[in-house]
């Protein structure tokens, strides 16, 4: 890996750490229950975790930072793999770093809204994270430029 890969590497996880903190922090600070979605996304995106690895205890915000942290790192990964194949190389450098927190909490959104339809308790949560995963990933299309849509006047 030369230097500048591990400069935009350590840069796009900067950046989707961030992303998913300022997420997760939505919830806390907004009453909309619409945004508040990411962060409960994020926090079943924990508990799933847990289940698996067992409860963190006292420990939990601790964890639950360090889980945002490799959260970023993936969505690093995720960054540079697009970045690599992509023919686009005007895009600002935060850009793909976003766009790949983004999709991954769609991700996870679209992994939630299939055990619950799997488990078969209820179909509305299923509506609703499935559209929040489909609209996260859609966002993350928009902000990583793999769509374009025109927002403004036409030049």
């Amino acid at each position: 890996m030369n230097r500048a890969s591990g400069v935009s590497f350590a840069r796009d996880a900067a950046v989707a750490t961030a992303v998913l903190a300022a997420l997760y922090a939505l919830g806390s600070g907004v009453q909309f229950q619409p945004l508040q979605l990411p962060t409960y996304l994020l926090v079943v995106g924990f508990d799933a975790l847990e289940v698996a690895f067992g409860s963190a205890g006292a420990g939990y915000d601790l964890l639950f930072a360090a889980y945002l942290v490799g959260l970023g790192v993936v969505a690093a990964g995720v960054a540079r793999v697009v970045r690599e194949t992509s023919k686009t190389a005007d895009l600002a450098w935060w850009r793909l770093g976003a766009a790949a927190a983004l999709a991954l909490v769609g991700v996870i959104s679209l992994l939630f809204a299939l055990s619950v339809l799997v488990s078969g308790v209820q179909f509305t949560p299923v509506l609703v994270a499935g559209g929040a995963g489909v609209a996260l990933l859609a966002l993350s299309a928009w902000v990583g430029d793999v769509v374009r849509v025109a927002v403004g006047p036409a030049h």
